[in-house]
């Protein structure tokens, strides 16, 4: 009997323990984790006995640093436009070229022109 019961309640719960996937517009970062925790949430309610102040403080925390670095990398990237508006490529493609035959072994020196080439 409560084998028939763990069934009936696993097959109500079906729907439920699928992954919910954000909609291509809006696709980032945040909202997947949003989507990801409240999937937990609902799993969790009758099982878990996690502090929710502390799970949502962890969270809150999480999201502010993600949201922090993404402004530091749109920081670097503008003052990196700067320098290549004031500069011009050719030299700054000439001075990191002369740093990583310096500094760097040639792996390392393919990947950082790699990173260049993509951003």
């Amino acid at each position: 009997m409560a084998a028939k019961k763990i069934a009936d309640t696993s097959d109500t719960n079906s729907n439920e323990n699928q992954v919910e996937q954000p909609s291509a517009a809006s696709a980032s970062f945040e909202d997947f984790i949003a989507a990801q925790l409240q999937q937990q949430e609902k799993e969790s309610r009758q099982t878990d006995n996690v502090d929710t102040a502390k799970r949502d403080n962890f969270i809150a925390r999480a999201k502010a640093e993600s949201e922090r670095m993404n402004r530091e990398i749109e920081k670097s990237q503008q003052k990196r436009d700067r320098l290549y508006a004031e500069l011009g490529a050719a030299r700054l493609s000439e001075w990191r070229n002369e740093h990583s035959a310096e500094v760097l072994t040639a792996q390392q020196a393919a990947l950082v022109e790699q990173s260049y080439q993509q951003g």
